[in-house]
């Protein structure tokens, strides 16, 4: 079988780590170097396995396999992710989510290979009808859904340590018996290896060498050592990843459906076809930025193994011969990250009353702190709109102050970028610091409402003006005028 990354790109490389700081003791290992020296053996002995090595080797390969291997949905197993679908109606599956190429292959592969060992899903979505309805659209063989493979399922908000509580129970093997992979290193894999499961970082979805080079690792691991371990590409020593053989069509407009800076892939759609077509950052010209919107113009390719690419020529209509218009441009304006916030709470937070930002997602982990960031106003307000009220209202605030703290100024409205800011540090809140009163103040919510991933916002202000735009998921880059930015 041949495992080609093919549009996924170069992986991502990070230094290894222990989850959240945490250090196995001398009663759950024999000793720390001893682990550290089986995990470079392992690397070393897996250093020779090229992208091209079969699964069927590698199990073959196996003296110790999982009993369960589990797996994250959105950005592991499908992208986007669900919290980025903005519309009512269920997404549909090959059209508004999209599995992983490898994902597929990886599934196809299961589905034609009998084993012992068993599949399961792990996420905490709180898009649970969703993720249980592409599970059964998403199909691996005629009649065989992605569903059909997995001995069991376990999607709610909360901790993944009770997902995987459950999944013990359910498959009923110790946590040393199972292999995750999961895109989220920072909170869902520092949770889940502290119980002892080996895990895997796939930041930039699932591929074939995370799987044949974490099973290896697991065989070499699991002879009486701590499994509590987090792999990624570094660790892993995988290969570079192969290249693409290009089959192109001529040249046509499209519109940006979706696309990723931090991840640097997204998709295309063909304005008069409808056809959707992945796209990596090396199919973009050097020194061009896309975003979720724009329009394009790319020319249109199929792989080998028959599924779509587009390599991007222009973005905007902007071209060389644009070249001069497009630096008149850019002296004017400003390219900044930004970030999206509803009402009331954009407001509350550039006037210096929210001075905490939670989400259940660690939005700005990778945004180091000291980095100004824009403040976008969506255009929807927050649903809850009495909570912080009652938090201002203890706190000694009016009525009267409250509402002119939680207003835009004149000339001020949603669905702009209003303010700037800088970020803080980012960490996790244990549900101690959630319940306290202290956080609670800060992020202007109640215990149900604050997330596990905290950030301190410090120097917010208001723009001179405000700045019409679209607003995307996330942390993503907006271009501003320059004399919008407080003086």
């Amino acid at each position: 079988m041949r495992l080609s990354l093919l549009l996924l790109g170069a992986f991502y490389h990070s230094t290894p780590f222990f989850a959240w700081g945490w250090v196995p003791s001398s009663t759950t290992m024999t000793s720390r170097t001893q682990v550290d020296s089986s995990l470079a053996a392992a690397s070393t002995s897996s250093s020779t396995t090229s992208t091209t090595s079969s699964l069927a080797e590698t199990l073959a390969s196996l003296d110790q396999a999982p009993k369960l291997i589990v797996f994250d949905l959105d950005n592991t197993l499908w992208t986007p992710e669900l919290y980025q679908i903005r519309q009512k109606q269920p997404p549909i599956a090959n059209r508004d989510i999209h599995l992983f190429p490898a994902a597929l292959e990886f599934l196809q592969y299961w589905h034609s290979n009998s084993s012992t060992m068993q599949l399961a899903i792990a996420s905490r979505t709180n898009k649970r009808a969703w993720a249980e309805q592409l599970l059964r659209d998403f199909t691996v063989a005629d009649g065989v859904s992605v569903g059909d493979l997995m001995a069991h399922v376990e999607i709610y908000t909360g901790s993944k340590k009770k997902h995987f509580a459950a999944l013990r129970d359910a498959a009923g093997c110790t946590y040393s018996d199972m292999l995750f992979f999961d895109d989220d290193a920072a909170l869902n894999l520092g949770e889940v290896s502290s119980l002892g499961v080996l895990c895997c970082h796939t930041p930039a979805g699932l591929t074939v060498p995370h799987v044949c080079q974490s099973l290896r690792h697991f065989s070499k691991l699991r002879a009486g050592h701590w499994m509590g371990y987090v792999l990624n590409a570094q660790n892993l020593n995988l290969p570079p990843a192969a290249a693409t053989t290009v089959e192109t069509t001529e040249a046509v407009a499209g519109r940006v459906k979706f696309y990723s800076e931090p991840k640097k892939f997204g998709f295309i759609v063909n304005v008069k076809s409808g056809a959707e077509y992945f796209v990596h950052e090396s199919k973009i010209p050097a020194g061009t930025k896309i975003r979720t919107g724009d329009s394009v113009v790319f020319e249109g390719g199929v792989d080998g193994q028959g599924r779509n690419f587009a390599v991007v020529l222009s973005v905007g209509g902007e071209n060389k011969s644009a070249g001069g218009a497009a630096a008149a441009k850019a002296e004017d304006t400003v390219e900044m990250l930004a970030f999206t916030m509803s009402q009331p709470f954009a407001a509350l937070l550039l006037n210096g009353i929210k001075t905490v930002e939670t989400r259940n997602n660690p939005m700005f982990q990778d945004v180091a702190p000291g980095t100004k960031v824009l403040l976008h106003c969506g255009r929807r307000d927050w649903p809850d709109q009495e909570s912080y009220r009652t938090i201002l209202q203890e706190d000694g605030y009016s009525g009267a102050e409250i509402d002119e703290a939680s207003q835009l100024p004149d000339g001020f409205s949603k669905g702009s970028v209003i303010g700037v800011l800088t970020v803080g540090k980012t960490w996790k809140a244990t549900d101690r610091e959630r319940k306290g009163k202290d956080l609670q103040r800060r992020v202007l919510a109640p215990y149900e409402a604050v997330g596990k991933a905290c950030t301190e916002i410090i120097d917010a202000d208001w723009l001179e003006r405000p700045v019409k735009a679209r607003g995307n998921p996330g942390v993503y880059k907006t271009d501003i005028p320059k004399d919008c930015l407080p003086k």
